[in-house]
């Protein structure tokens, strides 16, 4: 196991947990989905595991250690990392500006994803395309060799054409590197069928566990989940 959370409970503000008594473990090597409805802490659990936002209470542990308190960067030196939502980079700088922030890309790696091998180092950020954005934004989460990524809605935005290809190059990445990852995402199909397995979140609760690739199944479950909140 290479990663493990129990009863992690917070949220952006002291006296308001989003999050209220989460449990989980990744397995080293594994794709985690984390799969639910808006507003459900999808997001906030992602954050939380980096300490972006501290938990008011529970225990993360990686490998053994117990890494509850140690700032963002302590636990990015520690090996976890994370590609925000929305594929966020930084407008200002060029492309090679990003990713020297983030460490020196190989030959190798740069094999990895296609938007390096184009030619367009020099191109400032805030000209490329929202593929473009999310596949920089994924190379600078991995350029520090992380043990674990979290990946926060890669999909969100992008074009189906965009969404496909963001999705085979995980596949790529997942494959080449053998990381772990935990993969939060509201594209159910491409969640499911990425992951090894994917936990329902909802209310702040993990609700159920889904090893099935039925997405009707799963969809229903969901929604009628929704209709019994409401």
């Amino acid at each position: 196991m290479i990663l493990e959370l129990k009863d992690i409970k917070g949220g952006y503000t002291k006296n308001v947990d989003i999050l209220r008594g989460v449990s989980l473990s990744v397995e080293k090597g594994e794709a985690l989905g984390i799969i639910g409805l808006n507003g459900s802490g999808k997001s906030t659990l992602g954050k939380s595991i980096l300490n972006m936002l501290p938990h008011q209470s529970g225990t993360i542990i990686l490998n053994g250690e117990n890494i509850s308190g140690l700032s963002t960067s302590e636990i990015a030196s520690k090996g976890i990392s994370i590609m925000h939502q929305g594929g966020k980079v930084f407008d200002n700088l060029t492309v090679d500006e990003n990713l020297s922030l983030a460490g020196k890309a190989s030959a190798e790696f740069k094999k990895l994803i296609p938007l390096l091998q184009e030619g367009i180092g020099s191109r400032m950020a805030d000209r490329l395309s929202g593929g473009q954005r999310h596949q920089l934004a994924l190379a600078m989460a991995l350029l520090g060799s992380p043990q674990l990524v979290v990946l926060d809605e890669p999909s969100a935005g992008l074009s189906p054409k965009a969404v496909d290809e963001m999705y085979l190059i995980l596949s790529t990445v997942r494959k080449e590197l053998g990381i772990s990852i935990i993969l939060i995402e509201q594209n159910i199909s491409k969640a499911i069928t990425f992951c090894d397995r994917s936990l329902l979140i909802a209310q702040g609760q993990i609700e159920q566990e889904f090893k099935s690739q039925d997405i009707t199944e799963i969809e229903k479950i969901m929604f009628n989940k929704k209709d019994t909140e409401l």
